[in-house]
């Protein structure tokens, strides 16, 4: 009888943190995954908790068991501890960072050492400019009203755009969403802009 459990890859064969590049389906599986890494899901789980169509879904999980980031067995599926040393440090910080307003995929000419350069020092109607932080895991632009109740965060990660925020009260929350709508409508001006520089080809 043939085993269904995936063949293990050698480390060497793995993609190393700074190659790695998901495509958004591989993404959402992979972070829904990691939210509980000792439970075994099956497909139709994964479908119905995903509401990804079955093709998607199937191409996904195959690229992930592929690369050695999601590992199938008899009882289902689950993340490998390889694809959560890559990923769950920035899904951490981003849950302690906030409240996700807007999540959206980067175009690939976008040369994003130009468009940080850009946005760096930028005040935008109510908020300030805070500063920058760059790490393994991506550039961290942040933003502060004048009180600095309100935090707006812009995170590029993985050929993605991540606008979250921060209050210090609940009650200002509506006017964080608000305000990172306009930090995400910026930043996409910004990038759309004639004269913008593309990453070469």
């Amino acid at each position: 009888m043939s085993s269904e459990r995936k063949t293990v890859q050698t480390d060497d064969a793995l993609p190393q943190q700074d190659e790695l590049s998901l495509r958004e389906h591989d993404r959402e599986v992979l972070e829904f995954l990691s939210q509980n890494p000792s439970s075994l899901l099956g497909f139709q789980g994964l479908k119905r908790k995903l509401r990804i169509h079955p093709e998607q879904l199937s191409r996904a999980l195959h690229r992930l068991a592929g690369d050695g980031l999601v590992e199938q067995t008899e009882l289902g599926y689950r993340i490998t501890r390889r694809a959560l040393d890559l990923i769950v440090p920035a899904v951490e910080e981003e849950d302690q960072d906030g409240t996700t307003v807007i999540q959206a995929s980067m175009p690939s000419d976008v040369d994003i050492r130009d468009l940080v350069a850009e946005m760096k020092g930028t005040w935008i109607r109510p908020l300030r400019w805070q500063g920058i932080t760059e790490s393994a895991h991506g550039q961290l632009l942040s933003w502060v009203t004048p009180d600095n109740e309100v935090q707006i965060d812009a995170r590029i990660q993985n050929g993605l755009l991540t606008i979250s925020t921060r209050v210090t009260f609940q009650e200002r929350l509506d006017e964080a969403i608000k305000l990172g709508h306009l930090i995400f409508q910026h930043i996409s001006r910004t990038f759309s802009s004639e004269g913008f520089s593309l990453a070469s080809a």
